[in-house]
């Protein structure tokens, strides 16, 4: 039995369904997109780690999931009640600058709970060198708090179409491609730590495959 069953269309599911619609339909004919899953995307709760490129990759990581993805945003967006109306409507996740780390955590652990699906970028911050960085361990701890799995998605080139020193997107930009791992669980026998390094590990390393992949592509007609 399903847990967590669907039931009538939310505002959220509306909005994600119209304003995705509209993003997916521009990043298609602009940018191009390419996307990939190594397994169909759930429909469940499920935590997505991605890399972080650009301002860009939330909508570009998130709007190809079945059902809205809650975001991360700085609790400050809340006092402008159009951006903080948006936010609320997709579950935004308030990240406290005085204490980052327990909020993001008790908002993405809640959701997560309530059966919805949280994005979250490893790295915490945009890469500045176009290389992964080193990755923090909120992801893990997320999902095995919430008891859910981890899937790895990948994005490439998001960079060139909203560059750091950009306040907007360009309207025209570079191929882009985004990339759904497989889903990741640690093995329920293993202590909580070790299962937390286990999840890390594994996320990383395909995250480095991955870029190793996209800087050295393969030849036309080999699959990855």
């Amino acid at each position: 039995m399903n847990p967590h069953p669907r039931n009538q269309p939310s505002a959220a599911d509306l909005a994600h369904l119209f304003i995705g619609g509209l993003i997916r339909l521009w990043t298609l004919i602009c940018y191009r997109v390419t996307v990939r899953s190594a397994a169909p995307l759930p429909w469940g709760p499920v935590l997505f780690a991605c890399n972080h490129r650009s301002f860009l990759d939330p909508p570009m990581a998130g709007m190809w999931s079945r059902v809205p993805v809650c975001y991360f945003a700085r609790a400050s967006l809340w006092k402008n009640p159009l951006i903080g109306g948006v936010l609320d409507i997709f579950s935004g996740i308030p990240v406290d600058r005085d204490n980052p780390g327990a909020s993001s955590m008790k908002g993405a652990i809640e959701r997560l709970k309530a059966g919805k699906q949280v994005l979250v970028f490893p790295e915490g911050t945009r890469t500045r060198t176009g290389y992964l960085a080193r990755f923090k361990d909120g992801p893990a701890l997320f999902a095995r708090r919430a008891n859910v799995p981890v899937i790895p998605v990948y994005v490439w080139r998001t960079e060139r179409c909203w560059p750091r020193e950009s306040k907007l997107p360009r309207p025209f930009g570079s191929r882009l491609e985004v990339r759904y791992g497989r889903p990741l669980r640690a093995p329920a026998d293993l202590p909580p730590r070790q299962q937390d390094r286990w999840m890390m590990l594994h996320l990383e390393a395909w995250m480095r495959l991955q870029e190793r992949r996209m800087l050295s592509p393969l030849p036309r007609g080999v699959r990855g």
